[in-house]
């Protein structure tokens, strides 16, 4: 699919396959989408959004799915309960949202991907780069995975990320000085044009139905 954008010049993809002997690594592949503008006075192009995935390979996997999601960290670990263990398929309650009967499920690979860390740089914020980054990222990205999932909470109050040293600490006043549920209901609300639906009313896990022809 071609995508456009009026300041955005490429989207530059990074993968990461494990190669290692350990087992947990070797069941899912990091990848990083890049939006990038090119300066003319320096003839050379910067990075004005990044967008951390994750492509989850359960299909081919001899580890149990509860070890594989837990060994990233806490926000993938959220997911276990949205898997059905013994079958290695998402959930009745995944179907339902997308009125997926459990038969069809079962048909359905159980790869998917998981949308990990969004930023945009605070100067190119409101410009549609985050949707980019998104639908870009899924559409080239998505192999045989049927489901993606994300926690829809917003950077600056996601300190897991902060304790895990993943992430530079980024000041709430960046973003206007929202508060937790205002700056919530706006990711939410961007997430929900890329195609993600809340799980349930109590939790923010989203998950987009990336099965068929997912953008227009």
């Amino acid at each position: 699919m071609n995508f456009e954008h009026d300041i955005v010049d490429s989207i530059d993809f990074k993968y990461r396959k494990s190669t290692t002997t350990d087992d947990f690594q070797n069941n899912y592949d990091a990848i990083r989408a890049e939006a990038m503008v090119y300066n003319e006075k320096k003839e050379d192009y910067f990075s004005v959004g990044e967008l951390d995935a994750y492509f989850f390979d359960i299909e081919t996997s001899d580890v149990p799915i509860y070890e594989v999601l837990d060994s990233i960290d806490g926000d993938t670990a959220t997911l276990i309960s949205y898997f059905d263990l013994d079958y290695k398929r998402v959930t009745p309650k995944i179907g339902k949202i997308f009125n997926y009967d459990k038969e069809e499920l079962m048909q359905m690979s159980a790869n998917f991907i998981y949308l990990h860390i969004l930023k945009v740089d605070k100067n190119y914020r409101g410009k549609n780069i985050g949707k980019l980054l998104i639908q870009a990222l899924l559409n080239d990205c998505k192999r045989d995975a049927n489901f993606a999932f994300l926690n829809a909470i917003p950077l600056q109050f996601n300190n897991r990320l902060y304790d895990d040293d993943k992430l530079k600490k980024i000041d709430n006043s960046e973003f206007k000085n929202r508060t937790k549920d205002q700056s919530q209901k706006k990711l939410i609300e961007l997430y929900q044009t890329c195609g993600f639906k809340l799980i349930d009313k109590k939790s923010t896990d989203m998950v987009a139905d990336i099965s068929g022809l997912y953008f227009e």
